[in-house]
Parts: C-alpha cells; structure tokens; sequence
C-alpha cells in the first residue's frame, strides 16, 4: 500500500543524532518510490540574534550562517546512501512553522517527517505542525530506536460523522502498510464509554445497576461490530488479541496501550471541532500528545484548510 510520494523532511541541526531517522526516510522513500526535499531551517529569530552580535556586518555574517548550513546540507546529501533515490535539499529561513507549511503548500508534499526535540512531550514547532499542516505529519521521538515494529492505531468509532469515519479509514490503512513495510505488528484501539452513566446512576434517575450494564454490554458488542466492519471492509484482517475495546477516558487508555504493548509508534487523527480552518486539533488530542513518549504520525481529516496561505 504505496500512499506517500513527495516527502518534505525538516532536518534538525544535529544531524548524528538522527541517523536512525535518516534510514527510516530513505527506506520509506525507496518502498513508496517517493521523492525527498530535505529541509533545513534557520529561524529568523536565530537569524536576528546571531545579526547583533555583529551590528555592523549583520547582513554579511547572516549570509554566513545560511551559506554555512547550505554547505552541511549539500555534504549530508552526498552520502552515497541517497543514491535511487530522487532526493534535493532546501534552505528555509523566517518563522519556522510558516515556512514549513507554506513550502508543503508549494511542493505538494503529501508527509512531513521531523524529530521531537524534546525528550518528553513535543517541541513546539511538531505541535504547530500537527494543528496547522494539511498534510500528515510524523514526529519521531527516541532516535535510538532502529526499529518500529509495533504500531497503535486509536480510532473513534463511536461518530456517526462521516469526516470522522473517513479519518478512521486512512489511520487503520495506514497502521497496516507501515506494519507490513516494518515486518511489524499492528494493533487497533477503540476507548468506548457510557455517556451520562454517572447521571443514570444518580438519584434522580436512580436506574438500575443491572439495566446500566445491559447497556453497557450492548454498546460495547456494538463498537466491536463496528471495529470488524472498519478493518474488513479495507481489507484487513486482524487476529482478536490485536484489536481492544476499553472502556475509559481515551487519553488514559492511549497511554496505558502505549506502555502495555510497548508501541514503537501511534497512529491518530486530529479532528475538526468547526469548520473554521485551522481549529483542528482538540483538548484532548493536545493533551495526548504532549504527555506520551512515543513516536507519532498524525493524520489529518479529509477537506482540512490549513490557514497558513503562501
């Protein structure tokens, strides 16, 4: 399942640190027979402090800096270990985000992949990326990991929106390609809960204990039926011990899963909460991914504005 082909990867400045993510992109770009723009990128905030250190040669010592990160830039691409694979290099300067999305914008590019540069939670930059990029954007945290083996796909499958339910078709088809490319295993998660049970449960309502888990056991045999139908009808088929159903707070059983399955990467939506572009990315998805240790790819829902414009 080839899905991207005109991947923009946002190089960090210490490039030794982010060997194992170079493999991945180049092994990534050679299955999907995909085209490579690495981009480097020198905020002007950089820009504007590194220019008073030299006020009287300021527009002399910025070209500097940008000639200087053009040539590592130009080394790192002649490894030979690009070679099959249609790779160029681009030097961005301005606002970081901006930059990025407005060169997304401009190339076409369908993936950006970059590295979290913090250790726990994200960089601001991912974060802004994640909310504001109409492509899907994989953030990659703990570089020492070769491998991504095992892959979380979390999917809301209890909408009847039809933005949602399309959103889940692109996480599950993506969850199983990066399997089969990985020779991994894929895992799919769905967090159901009762709306209101503590409200039936209270003494207005009073309803019974034994009704309220008749419901319950309806509901969650519905999710599943639901989750079975989501996978068979791409084509997937799934072994039960990788499909759970978990009743809770979705933000807490992510990072319960996380952690029990030891997944390499998760795989999520951000969802539309109107239809203002840009207000994508919700409470709970922000607090998801501020919080987890994991590498994460972030899909966005179909028709997605982004509200950066060239």
């Amino acid at each position: 399942m080839k899905r991207f082909k005109n991947i923009l990867y946002l190089l960090n400045t210490d490039i030794e640190k982010e060997i194992p993510i170079v493999d991945k992109v180049r092994n990534l770009a050679r299955l999907n027979e995909a085209k490579v723009t690495v981009v480097r990128l020198m905020e002007e905030d950089f820009l504007e402090q590194f220019g008073r250190l030299f006020s009287d040669r300021r527009k002399e010592m910025e070209d500097l800096a940008i000639k200087d990160h053009q040539e590592k830039l130009d080394l790192f691409l002649a490894d030979k270990k690009w070679q099959g694979i249609d790779v160029s290099g681009l030097m961005l300067t301005g606002k970081g985000f901006l930059s990025v999305i407005r060169q997304v914008l401009r190339g076409k590019h369908d993936l950006v992949i970059k590295a979290a540069e913090l250790s726990d939670g994200l960089d601001q930059l991912s974060m802004r990326l994640i909310r504001k990029c109409p492509c899907p954007v994989w953030v990659i945290k703990n570089t020492d990991k070769a491998d991504f083996k095992r892959i979380l796909a979390a999917v809301d499958i209890g909408s009847d929106d039809s933005g949602t339910n399309e959103l889940n078709r692109k996480i599950v088809e993506l969850t199983y390609s990066l399997a089969q490319r990985e020779q991994g295993e894929a895992h799919y998660l769905h967090a159901w809960q009762l709306e209101y049970e503590m409200m039936m449960r209270g003494p207005r309502f009073n309803i019974p204990t034994e009704e309220i888990l008749t419901i319950k056991k309806d509901l969650r045999q519905n999710r599943e039926a639901a989750l079975y139908k989501l996978l068979n009808d791409r084509n997937i088929r799934v072994s039960p011990a990788n499909t759970h159903l978990i009743e809770g707070e979705t933000d807490e059983i992510i990072k319960q899963m996380l952690d029990k399955l030891d997944i390499d990467v998760l795989v999520m939506g951000t969802i539309g909460r109107s239809g203002v572009p840009g207000l994508l990315i919700g409470n709970m998805a922000e607090k998801i991914l501020a919080t987890i240790d994991c590498t994460v790819l972030t899909v966005k829902p179909h028709g997605f504005v982004s509200p950066v414009t060239f």
